[in-house]
């Protein structure tokens, strides 16, 4: 489901909805984030904002991916995802909650709905994926890039365990 302002919105797709000067549209255009669901049909959500925000979600099975364009905010920004000064070094998770708290204040969010963030999650290995489940991850890993071997295929077997089949070979094993 898709809301704005708590209601039911794009229910239909593809479908546009302009309200209070936010232009939404929803469809099957757009670039993708992470080259890894290329072959599922897309299903993307295009939200013009204010201030020349532009923000893309992606809406999957079972997680989403977000895209998030905009100019430097007058008066300098802080977020999420760091502070637009163009260095990287200070944008690290660590370095944002030591500013921030890891929390964007109320009165600075963009919707109006604030997210509810765990910070602290259980690290999960390769390990953590039961043996038979580990077993047909390896298979399938080694049928779809045969030449993987150590890290890449580790890497290839954690994510068909956690992801899915379908991101078996589709990360840094290319």
């Amino acid at each position: 489901q898709i809301t704005f302002d708590r209601e039911l919105i794009l229910v239909d797709f593809p479908s546009v909805l302009q309200v209070a000067g936010v232009s939404l549209t929803y469809n099957g255009v757009g670039q993708l984030v992470d080259q890894a669901q290329a072959h599922l049909e897309r299903h993307i959500v295009h939200m013009e904002l204010p201030r020349g925000v532009r923000v893309e979600v992606m809406r999957w099975s079972n997680h989403i991916n977000v895209r998030i364009v905009m100019p430097p905010q007058r008066g300098g920004q802080e977020g999420s995802c760091g502070n637009f000064n163009s260095n990287p070094a200070d944008d690290t998770t660590d370095a944002i909650m030591e500013r921030m708290g890891g929390r964007v204040m109320a009165e600075q969010l963009l919707f109006r709905t604030q997210m509810e963030a765990r910070i602290e999650r259980q690290k999960l290995t390769v390990e953590d994926c039961g043996p038979e489940q580990r077993r047909q991850a390896e298979d399938l890993c080694r049928k779809v890039r045969p030449d993987a071997v150590g890290v890449l295929l580790q890497s290839c077997v954690f994510d068909v365990c956690f992801g899915g089949r379908q991101y078996a070979g589709e990360d840094a094993l290319a």
